[in-house]
């Protein structure tokens, strides 16, 4: 283990080594590259100096040398002045042709070898006039000395001054230089010799010291400048991939305010050429890209130049042009250009095409205002002009309106023909509000199906009216959407300002009671505000409420009420009922809470909670009891009714053929065929169906016809009349007749007394259910009910009772006109 271990360590440190190793390597010829680049323009610099001083040194020693050749005493032998003189003549010939050659050819470069070659050339000149002091060995009188000495100085100044900026070189030079004067001075020198040789050496070791120095400047100087041009070329590069690959624009402007420099990707984004941009002057060719823009728009090139004038750096200057036939939005960032005496010479900045994030914004505006489904005014911008309007009236004293709109059914549209078809039918109700009421009003979608109107300057109701009643005319036809027609119904709420409210709260809340007041008495109408509107539209509105948290907080229950079969005198099922009981005003009836909860869209999360608990009830129950559930027509025209069903009986464990579903015949009016379709799937399941309330309303023989129910149960206004209304009886006759030909089943709903039993059982009723056997009871009391229904003994029927002939054959005749 351990050596495994330290195998995986080196194995894993080893990649690391090498990352640092070559990490070092990579800094070390980035070091030697940066001193090689150095070098070699420090002995650019070096070779530069010396070509340019270099008339200055050999003019001086030709003065020198002539000098001394003339002040020479006799006693120095001539071949010796010849020869010296002839080298000195030559050296200064090579070197003037030397000069002559670098002012007609500068060099761009100097190898090292050529620096070596001054070193050697500074050695002989300096070894030749070293020779110089020599010459004391022949002459040592005072006018010699002095020739020789100022010669000597010259020669060491002139040198000094050429070769100050090449170390080696002056080295050379002085070294040989200073050899004769050395000799000469120990050899024949007196006191004062000595001393001026001493003085020489100062000489000497200043000049050493001053070409160190102007070596080690020029080093620093010349390195700085590499870096910087190091630097230059990165920024370069760096400026070149920016421009290229970004989508930022550099742009530079001189004084004058003329484009300079201008790159490709800057004149390919104004689809124009980079010559015909050089020079020309950004205001003015921003005037030309501005001219089709409105006024306010061309302000913006005020500003620009606002900017430009005052000379302070400035960001985000929005420009709006058009390019190429498009509106484009530039973003303009820059800053003023000095030269070193911190005079402007112009701009230099950025330029950022921000036309996608332009539309953003006002695309974002643009949702903040009005709803992306239909276009209208939201309900947040809707506020914002009915308080504009609010104001106006209260300064103005002018007069308006606002129209709370509602759909009557629209949920049912998105549950039976889907979400898709809900959102085109609001778009085409959109179309027809705005069309009705015209441009001068404003016309919002405040959520799901609630549109509202402002009304600006309108002072008589019945201008209001007009108007509200246009809306209506205008939905009365169907729309059609997605290859649907769909009927459609409207129902408004007036509130006028500044009567019936001067806030907007006020306003809105009083137009959505005028709505409710709308939809409760006359669904499809309009009803204006008025101060006593009725406590029932505010209970309706407080029910809603507590009827949502009486979900939440399971205050619902069922009760059930039992049905008796006249053949066996027995309890063959109980019909579930819904019940509320409110924590503060007591009962409420299903006839008050439930339009509500369809109104409000809760009736299908309650109705099948009441489908389950029902069954679960019904599972306790002795086998051959059933149980029947009321179905809302909300209900029934939703998809998933089938699969709610089944849930219901999978979770309860029930058997379908115990559980009966009643449905009325209002289900059948705006969509038939879906219906039929979904009552077959349940059919399908194994419940039965019963149509509940037959012979009133919508009833028509041809539901029957198409959908085979299981059973029929008359309506209670017919059992109530039974023993007064003859014509009552005819019909109760002549619907059992109707079902017994149809083989279905009949239950007698609202059966209170005795001889309602009678009549019912004689005319061949199947069941019956109402007071007369029991009121709805708590699920814990239907056991002991059924034990005790045993020992009732079936009503005797009267000896006076005598029912009248009133034939089959009348059957067409005597059903109401609605059932036809």
């Amino acid at each position: 283990m351990p050596s495994s271990s330290k195998t995986t360590r080196s194995s894993t440190s080893t990649p690391r080594r090498r990352d640092a190793e070559r990490r070092r390597v990579d800094r070390r010829n980035s070091v030697q590259s940066s001193g090689a680049a150095v070098e070699a323009k420090v002995r650019l610099r070096q070779h530069t100096a010396v070509v340019r001083t270099l008339p200055y040194m050999t003019g001086i020693s030709l003065a020198n040398a002539l000098l001394l050749v003339f002040t020479a005493s006799p006693q120095i032998p001539q071949p010796l002045h010849l020869v010296w003189l002839t080298a000195i003549i030559a050296l200064s010939l090579a070197q003037l042709q030397f000069w002559f050659n670098q002012r007609r050819r500068p060099a761009l470069s100097v190898s090292s070898r050529r620096v070596h070659v001054y070193d050697l050339h500074a050695g002989l000149t300096g070894t030749i006039w070293g020779a110089v002091p020599l010459t004391l060995a022949f002459d040592i009188q005072p006018t010699h000395q002095l020739a020789m000495g100022l010669a000597m100085v010259m020669m060491l100044g002139a040198g000094t001054f050429t070769l100050l900026s090449l170390p080696r070189a002056m080295y050379a030079y002085v070294g040989a230089l200073s050899t004769g004067m050395v000799l000469s001075g120990l050899a024949w020198g007196t006191f004062a010799q000595i001393l001026g040789l001493v003085q020489w050496l100062l000489l000497i070791g200043l000049a050493i010291g001053a070409a160190r120095g102007v070596r080690r400047n020029l080093i620093a100087r010349v390195s700085a400048e590499v870096k910087a041009e190091h630097q230059n070329q990165l920024i370069g590069l760096l400026l070149r991939d920016f421009e290229e690959q970004g989508s930022d624009l550099l742009w530079e402007i001189d004084s004058a305010g003329r484009l300079q420099h201008v790159s490709k990707q800057f004149a390919n984004a104004l689809g124009m050429g980079v010559e015909d941009l050089n020079q020309h002057s950004l205001l003015a060719l921003l005037g030309d890209l501005q001219k089709k823009l409105s006024e306010s728009d061309r302000e913006s090139a005020s500003t620009l130049h606002e900017r430009l004038t005052q000379g302070h750096p400035f960001r985000d200057v929005l420009l709006p042009m058009v390019v190429q036939g498009k509106q484009r939005w530039w973003s303009m960032t820059a800053k003023p250009l000095v030269d070193e005496r911190g005079s402007a010479i112009g701009w230099r900045g950025v330029a950022r095409d921000v036309t996608q994030a332009r539309i953003a914004d006002r695309r974002l505006a643009w949702l903040a205002h009005y709803d992306t489904l239909t276009g209208l005014t939201n309900r947040a911008h809707f506020r914002v002009l009915l308080e504009g309007s609010l104001q106006n009236s209260r300064t103005r004293l002018s007069q308006g309106a606002v129209m709370c709109l509602d759909l009557d059914g629209f949920k049912n549209v998105n549950d039976t023909l889907g979400h898709a078809t809900g959102d085109a039918l609001l778009v085409e109700v959109s179309r027809r509000i705005k069309a009705a009421v015209g441009r001068s009003s404003v016309v919002a979608r405040l959520g799901g199906d609630e549109f509202a109107v402002l009304l600006r300057s309108v002072r008589e109701e019945a201008e209001i009216g007009t108007m509200a009643q246009r809306i209506v005319d205008a939905m009365r036809p169907p729309c059609e959407v997605m290859g649907a027609a769909v009927p459609v119904r409207v129902s408004i709420g007036i509130a006028r300002f500044p009567q019936d409210g001067t806030t907007v709260d006020e306003m809105m809340q009083n137009g959505d009671l005028a709505l409710y007041d709308a939809k409760a008495h006359a669904p499809g109408s309009m009803r204006f505000f008025v101060a006593r509107l009725g406590e029932q539209i505010r209970r309706r509105l407080v029910l809603e409420r507590d009827l949502r948290e009486a979900m939440e907080k399971n205050q619902l229950q069922l009760h059930y009420q039992p049905k008796v079969s006249l053949d066996g005198w027995e309890v063959i099922g109980f019909e579930a009922l819904l019940r509320w009981n409110h924590p503060e005003h007591g009962a409420i009836t299903p006839n008050e809470f439930i339009p509500v909860a369809e109104d409000s869209g809760l009736i299908l999360p309650m109705g099948e909670w009441a489908l389950t608990e029902a069954c679960c009830q019904a599972a306790r129950w002795p086998d051959p009891l059933q149980v029947a559930v009321n179905i809302s027509p909300v209900q029934v025209m939703a998809q998933n009714l089938p699969e709610a069903v089944q849930r219901a009986l999978k979770a309860s464990g029930l058997a379908p053929g115990r559980l009966e579903l009643e449905i009325t015949e209002s289900v059948f009016i705006n969509d038939n065929r879906g219906t039929v379709e979904r009552l077959h799937a349940l059919r399908r399941l194994g419940v039965q169906i019963a149509l509940d309330d037959f012979g009133t309303g919508y009833s028509s023989l041809a539901y029957l016809r198409r959908f085979p129910f299981d059973t029929l149960k008359i309506d209670r206004a017919f059992v109530r009349e039974l023993l007064i209304s003859r014509d009552a009886r005819s019909i109760v006759r002549n619907i059992l007749a109707l079902a017994k030909s149809l083989r279905m089943s009949t239950v007698a709903e609202g059966v209170e007394e005795p001889l309602q039993v009678n009549v019912l059982e004689a005319e061949g009723c199947n069941m019956v259910q109402g007071y007369f056997a029991s009121r709805p009871m708590p699920a814990d009391q239907v056991l002991e009910f059924v034990l005790k229904w045993r020992e009732r003994s079936r009503p005797q029927r009267p000896r006076e009772l005598e029912l009248e002939d009133t034939r089959t054959a009348d059957l067409m005749p005597s059903l109401p006109e609605t059932m036809l």
